[in-house]
């Protein structure tokens, strides 16, 4: 996965950079192998800090916000916002693609080899 980071009144430093890899190294069983592309967005107000995180996966764009007094508490909330999205996402995918026969596309050939 790409990251791209923007500090907004902050410098982004390698060590937040690490916990934001480490935080999606969790998540490398929802997410394939393909491009994937993660933009995060760290920001302090007020001595509040802000984290917003948009992933862009499978024709899907997730987005997730959290803010916390802790910038590291703060990232792992957001991160478990995408978690939670991208399962949704992935569940969607499967259902829609073992979705169920439907009971009048079988039984007309069933009826057919019966008059043969």
């Amino acid at each position: 996965m790409r990251f791209e980071y923007t500090g907004r009144h902050l410098e982004v430093t390698p060590a937040i950079r690490a916990h934001v890899e480490e935080q999606f190294e969790k998540l490398d069983h929802l997410f394939d192998k393909e491009d994937n592309y993660a933009h995060v967005i760290i920001e302090v107000e007020r001595g509040l800090h802000r984290s917003e995180i948009v992933v862009k996966w499978r024709n899907q764009v997730l987005t997730a916000t959290s803010t916390e007094e802790d910038m590291y508490l703060s990232l792992s909330q957001t991160v478990s916002k995408i978690e939670r999205q991208a399962l949704r996402v992935k569940n969607k995918i499967i259902d829609k693609s073992h979705k169920a026969k439907k009971a009048g596309e079988v039984a007309p050939a069933a009826a057919e080899t019966d008059a043969g």
